[in-house]
């Protein structure tokens, strides 16, 4: 749904300023609702669904883990040419919104091919003692494989751009007469794993999302269904719970990401704090209480803007600390000349960058929140609301008639999966780098 970021240090104590994020965002949307704080909170089955959602999310983390790091590093191994063609293979598939993915996955499965899924068409297994673990096993699986999918393109990018970021011990490796799958997988991939851990945290933010939109395709029983319609029924009690049973989920999961070897530096400062929560579900949560209007849209694009907000600055500090201001203030230039000669252009080029990535990442936004809340179509203009209307199914005639022919749910998607990759490939061009 979103292409991974420049990469960005989380702060300290990341868990637990996620579990204080979703609480405290919960508290402001009853604050401004005007609800009582004693939200109801005795849900039938709600701590199951809670579990139910947690176990998918761990199981399309960790698929999407290992399938990132078996292609990137193989295409490491198939030369620099085949690295980059991987890594924008990987980019694209990260763009292609998870609706479409979710309702591609449905169409294909059940209706071209007519096999079992069981929260949509249960499996008919012979009476045996494996029936009911093979029920189960399904049931979590199905959601689990779809949501790896989008996670497993940002893998894939993350660990062929982030490789390029480490020591290179391949020279020293070899003189010494390491073989060649020892400095991959075990040297090169030993330096690589801090570098991932911060990428799943990153990318459990917008985790949920995905699972909204999954879980609500799927009718699949747990935190994202739940959490869909209430999305969809404006209830502000209801949403706020899922705000901080969001957050402590998140929590959950970054906790179990720091069981991965290796440690790197915590960033500071506010704007790290600020980004490094799930500012698209909040954002959801809060285009679900207003009316449909442009307004809506500004509000997607402001979250986009603050959860970037944290890997934009830190590219911009590096490059900064490497410009030769001191030595031209040696040479006696003044501020004016530094301002003009060395800074102005190069700041230019990074909020260009910034602007094309943020563009991108709100086309796929978009997509989210048209598949959640259909009614925001209204405030789009004609060509957005005819590419973002078949991502809308909010009706059973919609999802029989997408079933039977999906060619415009996918025509739909690869418009603006395009779009996006394009926007974020202009991105990566125009950003300035390092020498």
């Amino acid at each position: 749904m979103t292409s991974l970021p420049p990469f960005s240090l989380p702060p300290r104590w990341l868990p637990l300023r996620l579990l204080l994020g979703g609480i405290t965002a919960a508290g402001l949307l009853l604050l401004i609702r005007h609800h009582d704080w004693n939200v109801k909170t005795s849900i039938p089955g709600f701590p199951v669904r809670c579990g139910s959602s947690l176990i998918v999310l761990i199981l399309g983390l960790l698929l999407a883990l290992c399938l990132g790091v078996i292609v990137g590093l193989r295409a490491r191994q198939m030369g620099p040419r085949t690295e980059k063609f991987v890594a924008l293979l990987g980019r694209a598939l990260a763009c292609v919104p998870v609706v479409v993915l979710a309702w591609g996955f449905i169409s294909g499965w059940i209706g071209r091919l007519g096999w079992p899924l069981e929260s949509l068409m249960p499996a008919q297994f012979p009476d045996s003692h494996g029936a009911p673990f093979a029920h189960a096993l399904w049931d979590f699986l199905a959601p689990a494989l779809i949501l790896a999918l989008p996670l497993c393109g940002e893998m894939i990018h993350a660990v062929i751009v982030d490789g390029r970021e480490t020591l290179d011990l391949d020279f020293s490796l070899r003189a010494r007469g390491v073989p060649t799958s020892s400095r991959l997988w075990l040297h090169h991939l030993r330096q690589l794993l801090p570098l991932l851990r911060v990428r799943l945290q990153s990318l459990c933010l917008i985790a949920p999302v995905y699972l909204i939109i999954i879980e609500d395709a799927l009718h699949f029983i747990g935190w994202g269904d739940w959490m869909a319609q209430s999305l969809r029924a404006g209830d502000a009690p209801a949403i706020a719970l899922g705000f901080a049973s969001g957050g402590a989920m998140l929590a959950l999961l970054s906790a179990f990401l720091k069981l991965l070897p290796g440690r790197l530096k915590s960033a500071k400062g506010f704007v790290a704090t600020l980004a490094w929560q799930p500012w698209l579900l909040w954002a959801l949560g809060a285009l679900s209480l207003l009316p449909s209007s442009f307004i809506a849209w500004i509000i997607l694009w402001i979250a986009v803007l603050v959860s970037g907000s944290a890997a934009w600055h830190q590219a911009w500090n590096q490059i900064e600390a490497a410009l030769p201001i001191d030595a031209a203030r040696i040479c006696g230039a003044t501020d004016s000349m530094i301002w003009r000669n060395h800074i102005s252009a190069v700041l230019f080029r990074m909020l260009t960058a910034w602007l094309f990535s943020v563009l991108a990442q709100t086309l796929l936004c978009m997509a989210a929140a048209c598949a959640l809340l259909p009614r925001l179509i209204e405030a789009l203009s004609g060509p957005f609301a005819k590419v973002y209307r078949p991502l809308a199914i909010a009706s059973a005639q919609d999802a029989a008639q997408t079933l039977a022919d999906p060619t415009a749910l996918l025509q739909s998607g690869g418009v603006i999966a395009l779009a996006a990759l394009c926007l974020l490939q202009v991105s990566r061009i125009v950003q300035p780098r390092l020498s």
